[in-house]
């Protein structure tokens, strides 16, 4: 028991002494210090971010129309072509013979249109005009007479069957007068209708060498413009399907970059603004320009977006379908 009274002694003089300092402190008059914090520098501004793979401008995408051998290939991948260079010949075994009759139709419809022409001015034309005078002067001549006789019938001069042998010369004139008029009229418009119709043959014929012509283009394809052959997907004296590909001309002088921008932030791009673009791959930044912005919007459920393409700078590390990167500061107008 002695041992233990000195322990239980420190134990209550301890708790004494932290009441006393809890009094004095709550009795002290001085205030507290207050914690102060240094304020932070404002973060760097937001930047909108676009990503898009490198394309080209002018692309030919060649495929064959039809199921049939490509007979010859003209390049090979890398090959440099000018515009109008024959990249390939498809088999036109039938469009040399399509052509030729082709020619022969418009040949034909053109003689066929110089006889009709010619017709109206034929002899049995110029006969039924001749015939049609002759008639018009004998008519105006019964008439002529008709009336002289009726003027001297009250005189006594004139018999009856006088006045009626004449009255029966006009009706008989008149009535092969009417005839030949409309002999005339017929052969006119027969005339006109075979005119017509030679002229209709003859455009006929031409449409259809035009589409043997159009036809035969796609079988004889050359480049639409300067560029290089990118890629070469059949081989020579192999038969293709219809829509197959045959191979791939691409500008790449032309390259550009099609991002697509919220409808939020579309006023922030202008056409001929200057904008750098970042290439990942190569990592490397070249020149840009806004050569595009649509007005038409991409519609994304309830989302709409504008395309805005973006012009590159001729660099020669640059390829058709690397990625690249815009980016748009929050504070740019």
């Amino acid at each position: 028991m002695s041992k233990k009274i000195p322990v239980v002694l420190i134990i209550v003089l301890l708790c004494a002494a932290a009441a006393a300092g809890i009094w004095l402190t709550a009795g002290s008059k001085e205030p507290v210090a207050a914690r102060t914090v240094t304020a932070q520098p404002a973060a760097a501004p937001g930047v909108y971010t676009y990503n898009a793979n490198i394309t080209s401008d002018n692309m030919q995408n060649c495929i064959s129309p039809m199921a049939l051998e490509l007979k010859k290939v003209y390049v090979d991948v890398g090959s440099t072509v000018k515009k109008g260079d024959l990249l390939y010949l498809l088999d036109d075994s039938d469009v040399a013979a399509a052509m030729s009759q082709a020619q022969a139709g418009i040949q034909l419809a053109q003689v066929n249109l110089e006889r009709a022409e010619l017709a109206a001015d034929t002899t049995a034309q110029i006969a039924s005009k001749s015939a049609f005078d002759a008639a018009e002067a004998a008519y105006n001549e019964a008439k002529a007479n008709l009336d002289r006789i009726s003027a001297l019938q009250p005189l006594g001069g004139i018999s009856q069957s006088d006045y009626e042998k004449a009255r029966i010369a006009v009706v008989n004139a008149e009535g092969q007068y009417n005839q030949a008029k409309n002999n005339i009229d017929t052969m006119g418009q027969q005339s006109s209708q075979n005119v017509r119709a030679a002229q209709a043959q003859l455009t006929q014929a031409r449409a259809n060498y035009d589409a043997v012509q159009v036809n035969e283009s796609k079988r004889r394809v050359t480049a639409r413009f300067d560029g290089m052959v990118a890629d070469i997907w059949a081989h020579e004296n192999n038969d293709i399907g219809a829509g197959q590909k045959i191979m791939d001309i691409v500008d790449y002088d032309s390259l550009i970059l099609e991002i697509t921008v919220d409808q939020f932030e579309i006023n922030r791009f202008r056409i001929s603004e200057k904008i750098p673009v970042y290439i990942n791959a190569l990592d490397m930044t070249v020149n840009g320009t806004v050569t595009k912005i649509s007005n038409q919007a991409i519609r994304t459920g309830e989302v709409s977006s504008f395309a805005v393409t973006i012009g590159l700078d001729r660099n020669p590390a640059l390829k058709i379908g690397l990625s690249a990167e815009v980016r748009k500061n929050v504070q740019d107008n």
